[in-house]
């Protein structure tokens, strides 16, 4: 495996064992990828004039209204993690940029729900949908077997992060 890094590289959490190169290969992409991606969201949030949350309400409504469920205002803060005044600011602003309606639930007359507004052009339909054309590119260039391969080791590899620490919100819960 080879890799472009330089070998006089400092690697911050691990140490640059020969022992075990291939996993710090593997890591080490992994770190540069995740720091590539997390510029690349930047520019888009910022093409879009949206923040971090903005995007992922859009995302978590297009996705709901896809499967043909409705999303109200609670809902959506608790997904987010936010307070309920905190996400009637976010909806006043994605309402004021065209982002979503807020229309009376078919379900409850004293509620509302959040209808997204379809993207306007290509770039915020990739953008919201995480469907960029450059990436899907790379992906369908992957054997079936390759792909498995890389899903079957991001799922594990998920899985362990999912465990890093998790007792401490385990200790942390039962106060």
């Amino acid at each position: 495996m080879t890799t472009d890094r330089p070998e006089s590289a400092n690697h911050y959490w691990y140490a640059d064992d020969a022992g075990h190169q291939r996993g710090i290969d593997v890591l080490e992409a992994m770190r540069s990828y995740r720091a590539a991606e997390s510029a690349m969201r930047r520019r888009s949030q910022a093409s879009m004039g949206m923040g971090e949350n903005d995007l992922i309400a859009m995302r978590y409504l297009l996705r709901a209204t896809a499967e043909g469920k409705a999303v109200g205002p609670k809902e959506l803060a608790q997904y987010l993690g936010i307070t309920s005044a905190s996400i009637t600011v976010l909806l006043d602003r994605l309402e004021k940029n065209g982002h979503l309606t807020r229309q009376p639930s078919p379900f409850d007359r004293r509620a509302l729900i959040i209808v997204p507004s379809t993207p306007s052009s290509e770039l915020e339909a990739a953008t919201l949908g995480d469907a960029r054309p450059e990436l899907l590119q790379i992906i369908e260039g992957l054997s079936d077997d390759d792909a498995e391969t890389v899903v079957a080791f991001l799922t594990r590899m998920r899985d362990a992060v999912d465990q890093v620490d998790s007792h401490v919100f385990d200790r942390d819960e039962r106060r």
